[in-house]
């Protein structure tokens, strides 16, 4: 069995709403102050939310998330100060709710680990499950309060989307491109099969380095330059980048490239960033691999 003492928890439903939880643990007599919530906003990559289990204690569906390739979830990270008694009882761990390792990823695109709540599949319906008004607030609340709407926007759409049995597309269907899938480059024709409209010459903060044939993205305080592709089809296209970009999944070890997720001209955009060494290749000091210089 893992164990979870010492990680980290992300929550992506009603634990955002820090009133939800206090009033949760004064009916039961537990202390609010067992869990601890820490600054930033976090994102549980290559997952979506669902409402498929009928909480008796909501009245209705509460959430869940399950794995989709491309799909996103925002969410905060907690530390317990009781070894996760407390939450683990109102989630009703583990007979409702149980307990898996997750890699999540900060703004910043940095990996870490930690661990989440999903329904065990006993407690699980083929039926969409309608969340109450009540509980569908409680996580506004938390989106709000933590002002996850003002920097990604589209967990809104997802969250009524999922509430509705609408979850088709994703939040994040935009990849950003920075070297040989740009137009004119070698690899251009794997892009073009998927998107449906480009943004060019659109920036991101960081550097590039030159890797010979390809470039890498790296940390940086310049401006590299590139395209925006609004993909519709975001599964299928991240599904042949990864296997190009060399991406072994979240979580594993080995990989070529990390996919993130990155902000650019307002969009929320997948990327991929080298997981090498930064000294690997020189910098490109234009920041744009078409006018390599």
């Amino acid at each position: 069995m893992m164990n979870f003492t010492n990680q980290l928890s992300f929550g992506y439903g009603s634990n955002l709403d820090l009133t939800d939880w206090q009033k949760w643990c004064q009916r039961n007599g537990c202390d609010s102050n067992s869990i601890e919530m820490l600054p930033g906003i976090f994102i549980l990559p290559d997952y979506e939310l669902k409402f498929h289990y009928f909480s008796h204690g909501r009245g209705g569906g509460a959430l869940d998330v399950v794995p989709l390739r491309g799909h996103a979830v925002v969410g905060k990270l907690f530390k317990s100060n009781d070894e996760w008694d407390t939450l683990d009882q109102k989630e009703g761990a583990p007979s409702y709710y149980k307990k898996i390792p997750i890699t999540v990823l900060d703004e910043n695109g940095n990996s870490l680990d930690a661990f989440t709540y999903v329904v065990t599949s006993e407690k699980t319906s083929s039926l969409h499950t309608p969340p109450t008004d009540e509980y569908f607030h409680a996580v506004m609340r938390g989106y709000t309060k933590y002002e996850i709407l003002k920097k990604y926007p589209w967990a809104k759409t997802q969250l009524e989307k999922a509430s509705s049995r609408l979850t088709i597309s994703s939040g994040v269907n935009h990849v950003y491109t920075y070297g040989t899938l740009r137009k004119g480059e070698e690899r251009a024709h794997i892009m073009s099969e998927y998107n449906d409209k480009v943004y060019s010459n659109c920036k991101l903060k960081g550097n590039l380095i030159n890797l010979g044939s390809y470039p890498g993205l790296i940390e940086g305080n310049n401006s590299v330059i590139g395209e925006i592709h609004h993909t519709p089809k975001i599964q299928n296209t991240l599904r042949d980048l990864d296997q190009i970009e060399g991406f072994q999944g979240f979580g594993q070890e080995g990989s070529l490239f990390r996919r993130i997720i990155v902000t650019s001209e307002g969009k929320s955009c997948w990327t991929y960033v080298w997981n090498g060494n930064s000294d690997e290749g020189e910098i490109i000091q234009s920041g744009d691999w078409c006018n390599n210089v």
